[in-house]
């Protein structure tokens, strides 16, 4: 799996008025942080279903003939 990073260099400095963490029932978990200033940061965090699917030789199954994942 690769590395990601999200940096948000708009709110380094400001500070923190709220922080909080919602169930939101269509996005799922959401970390909402509101600045003194009136902007605020929403983060939300869910699973995602993956499909993996490999077409093998049974004699070789680690050794895939063609393989396709979905996001």
């Amino acid at each position: 799996m690769s590395e990601s990073k999200l940096e948000f260099p708009e709110v380094v400095g400001k500070m923190v008025a709220e922080l909080s963490v919602i169930e939101d029932p269509e996005f799922g978990k959401e970390v909402l942080v509101r600045f003194a200033d009136g902007t605020q940061l929403s983060i939300a965090v869910g699973v995602r279903q993956v499909i993996d699917a490999r077409y093998c030789n049974e004699e070789m199954p680690d050794l895939p003939i063609s393989h396709r994942q979905s996001l």
